[in-house]
């Protein structure tokens, strides 16, 4: 019925709109013809050859920020000249006061406050999709891709040159850009979009080329025109990038009879390939890929039943891979996350753990990529396609018994991964209509392994719609899943904490042991005003099947669940002598399962706010309340219970980024008066900048949980030892966090930088007044007439077990173990890059991992943390080497 719902509202919105002809522009946008010349250009900085004179320079630029619509402050023009492999622009900042000139020295592509130039080109004069390239004054590089208008992806890395220099009356950059980082459609002539910006940052100063109001939406669509770009040859693009590794890892716990030294030895060949199939097509294909430089993980210990989203950081797969992204949620609440595909199932840890309680177990800790490839571009009539195919390795574990006897395991099987992907722009990209198609196929050998799925399919589409002048915006996305495998498979997806097949009292759910296969759909809906000079708005949807899964190679949280939302903002853009921008919104929600009104799980509303003073310090707060509603994962798998009312309240405030020394801090606190729950959380970050060359970031969070009605790990319900009957026990979890960050950035050259990143990070709970669940009382109103909490008398610890004995006659009927915990980790990565020629690099990396669990709930940072600092580490040192040979 929802889906049918969400198609009849699409085609309204498409009968609404569909006789709209698109607005004629009456500003047209600001042109500029670049020059072809016939000999290449050295590129210095200094804008001192003949030919930069002989070219057009454009020089009107508008701020947006601070002084919205008003001339920039300092003089800014540039000109564009090109041949037959290399676009080159030349930028000429002036500037008034040259010593205030911000220079800052950082690895590529860092978010520093400094000053830049960039140049931005729409080649596919799509109006939705752009390549992007800066400089600061001291050769400091950028480069990023927009996509879809108005989001870009900062893990775009092209091959190119600049150069920048300081100056008397200011400062200048020059770019030389290959056309083959770019993609384009063959052609005699060509005119694409084009951008120039330039930030001041002493001014805090935003100045376009191509102006257009804050109140409109966009990006993208708003460029000027490139013009009398002719006779470009296609270019040749062939880039294949062989690489070597070596590494030594040791740590005194690597030494057991499977593994008798006290160290590991390993090295990888492996190698990179760029084909350009035509202007405006890539292939890349990776073998054996290694990487051991990426920064790792934040640490956690996750108790909640339901997996943690961690964003992707190798570079394979984030390059380029904003094509492959199909969300299924929507703003920034946890389901925002699940989406059709999530790479980081591509070279997973392995999803069986070995284990012996007589001998030893060598794992393995992540499955191996034989190799991968993705298929990338965007045709001249507007089709976006991606293609991405995947093979990782069987692993296997290996098992020596006390009787020397040994023994291979498998932890996961042969796997290949699929994703398809296309997208059709409409209206200069006002109206895209797209698709998605996934695939994951397992060769399952082991009968360990038939809780798997054998082969899992998900499919797709998704329209984004703006209409009414680019006022109004509609967008919807829609997703199928289909999952195949054993009996064993299947019921064990259906009885998993995301799905609750087996929840008692749900009329729409039962548990289907015979099944071979599970379908489901999800998606979500928005309509949304987008433009407007104060008042914004969004009324929108998700939703959740029972039996949707994507999480072979995609991503979600629980199921069975649709959400409904309303949104209104209040905005001001134009400074005042205090203020110089603020907003308010205003949000409401309600959420229910698929069996409808009977089940509705929340009710609430939010109102926030964000301000920035003219200091450029900022300060956002908010206050959030929930009604009483159903909590159907509490029991993860469990008949539902009441969710009393609940408040939060949470603060923000940050200085100026641009000082030398920043801080930003935060705060949150969150209540049920009726059942006791509390949270509360606060966070701080401080960066220094000493130096131009030189940077540290310190950040800290604490975090304390109260919950008074709590599950544990590996949950379920407990058979009464005297009866028989299965009941369902929560607890009371005091638990406490402390997680810190540390990071350095020290930049010899914009080609030789050193990286460190350190994060300690220590968490203790305490289990306490363990208590019953009644049976037939999991919805009553008050919070004590749901349990019986059980006391002294009918308690008893033998100092690892609990001993329950509800009548207190001496006969026991539950037993429970000792849940308390505290963990401790810390991880390190100290890289050193040098980039000793374009797309060439080597790095020296130095990584460190320590942790410890205990069966202990005591929480005290001091001495948690001398005590982590003294654990057993495992040192990592590793050596890459890459070279790139443009064929």
């Amino acid at each position: 019925m929802r889906l049918r719902g969400t198609l009849s509202l699409l085609l309204l919105v498409t009968i609404l709109s569909g006789g709209e002809k698109d607005t004629e522009i009456l500003n047209l946008p600001p042109s500029l013809d670049a020059l072809r010349i016939n000999s290449h250009v050295r590129v210095d900085g200094y804008l001192e050859e003949d030919v930069w004179q002989q070219a057009e320079h454009a020089s009107d630029f508008t701020q947006r920020d601070p002084l919205e619509g008003e001339a920039a402050t300092e003089r800014t023009e540039f000109a564009i000249l090109y041949d037959d492999e290399y676009l080159y622009v030349g930028v000429k900042a002036f500037d008034s006061d040259p010593s205030g000139i911000r220079s800052i020295l950082s690895r590529r592509d860092e978010d520093i406050p400094s000053d830049w130039v960039l140049v931005s080109f729409d080649s596919y004069n799509d109006h939705r999709t752009a390549f992007e390239f800066w400089l600061n004054p001291l050769g400091v590089k950028r480069d990023l891709r927009r996509y879809d208008d108005e989001n870009h992806d900062m893990n775009w890395d092209a091959i190119w040159e600049g150069k920048a220099a300081i100056e008397e009356d200011g400062w200048s950059a020059e770019f030389r850009i290959p056309f083959r980082e770019l993609r384009f459609s063959n052609g005699e002539n060509h005119a694409w979009g084009l951008q120039v910006y330039r930030y001041i940052s002493r001014k805090n100063e935003d100045d376009f080329w191509a102006f257009w109001p804050k109140d409109e939406t966009g990006w993208v669509r708003h460029y000027g025109r490139l013009n009398n770009l002719k006779d470009i040859p296609r270019q040749r693009r062939i880039y294949f990038a062989p690489y070597t590794t070596g590494s030594y890892a040791t740590a005194k716990d690597y030494k057991t009879p499977v593994h008798p030294e006290r160290y590991d030895l390993a090295s990888n060949l492996g190698a990179d390939l760029k084909v350009g199939i035509t202007n405006n097509l890539t292939l890349d294909l990776t073998l054996n890929p290694d990487f051991g430089q990426v920064e790792a993980d934040p640490a956690e210990l996750n108790i909640s039943g339901f997996e943690t989203f961690f964003p992707e950081r190798r570079p394979f797969f984030v390059e380029g891979g904003n094509i492959y992204q199909y969300p299924l949620g929507i703003g920034d609440n946890p389901m925002a996350n699940n989406t059709l595909f999530y790479s980081r199932r591509i070279g997973r840890y392995p999803h069986h753990e070995s284990d012996t309680d007589s001998g030893y177990v060598d794992s393995p800790i992540a499955t191996t990529i034989l190799g991968a490839g993705k298929l990338s571009g965007k045709t001249s009539s507007g089709w976006s396609i991606g293609v991405l195919e995947a093979v990782t390795a069987k692993e296997t574990a290996l098992i020596e018994y006390e009787n020397a006897s040994t023994e291979k395991e498998t932890a996961e099987p042969l796997t290949n991964y699929i994703v398809s992907r296309v997208q059709k722009d409409y209206r200069q990209g006002k109206t895209t209509i797209g698709g998605i198609l996934t695939a994951t196929n397992r060769t399952l050998e082991d009968d360990h392994l038939n809780w798997l799925h054998r082969d899992a399919y998900s499919a797709g589409f998704d329209i984004d719609h703006l209409f009414k002048d680019d006022t109004y915006q509609f967008s919807t996305t829609i997703g199928f899943s289909n999952v195949y495998g054993s009996r064993e498979a299947i019921t064990e997806t259906q009885t998993s904490p995301n799905h609750r097949f087996q929840r008692e009292g749900a009329p729409h759910l039962g548990v289907d042991s015979t099944a071979t296969s599970l379908s489901g759909f999800a998606g979500n809906m928005l309509i949304n005003k987008v433009r407007g000079e104060h008042w914004r708005g969004a009324l929108g949807s998700w939703f959740y099947s029972p039996g949707f899964n994507a999480n072979d190679v995609g991503f979600n949280r629980n199921v069975d669940n649709t959400v409904q939302f309303i949104w209104i903002q209040y905005r001001e853009d134009d400074p005042g002598k205090i203020i110089r921008r603020y907003q308010v919104n205003f949000n409401a929600y309600t959420s229910f399962t698929f069996a409808g009104w009977d089940e509705m799980s929340n009710l609430g509303g939010n109102v926030n706010a964000g301000l920035t003073f003219m200091n450029y310090w900022s300060l956002n707060a908010g206050y959030n309340v929930n009604f009483r509603g159903l909590n159907t994962v509490g029991l993860l798998g469990g008949p539902a219970m009441t969710e009393d009312p609940s408040q939060n309240v949470f603060c923000f405030i940050s200085s100026d980024f641009r000082k030398a020394l920043s801080a930003n801090a935060s705060a949150s606190t969150y209540w049920s008066p009726e059942s006791g729950v509390r949270f509360r959380n606060v966070s701080a970050q401080l960066t220094w900048r000493p130096t131009d060359y030189f940077s540290l970031t310190a950040s800290t969070s604490w975090e304390h949980m109260h919950d008074t009605w709590t599950t544990w790990d590996d949950f379920g319900p407990l058979t009464d030892e005297q009866t028989g009957d299965e009941h369902y026990l929560m607890a009371t979890l005091d638990r406490s966090t402390i997680n810190a960050t540390i990071r350095f950035d020290l930049s010899l050259t914009p080609n030789l930088t050193i990286q460190y990143y350190g994060n300690p990070y220590v968490t203790a709970g305490t289990y306490s007044d363990d208590k019953l669940v009644l049976e037939g009382q999991y919805t009553e109103k008050r919070f004590d007439d749901r349990f019986h909490t059980f006391t002294e008398a009918e308690s008893n610890f033998d100092g690892q077990e609990y001993h329950y004995d509800l009548d207190a006659n001496g006969d026991v009927n539950f037993i429970l173990w000792n849940r308390d915990f505290n963990y401790k980790q810390f991880s390190s990565n100290l890289v050193l890059r040098w980039e000793y020629q374009t797309g060439s690099a080597i790095y020296l990396v130095w990584a460190q991992n320590m942790s410890e669990s205990l069966e202990i709930g005591d929480f005290n940072v001091g001495s948690d943390l001398r005590d982590l600092f003294g654990l057993n580490t495992e040192n990592i040192f590793l050596i890459k080497a890459s070279y790139l040979l443009n064929i």
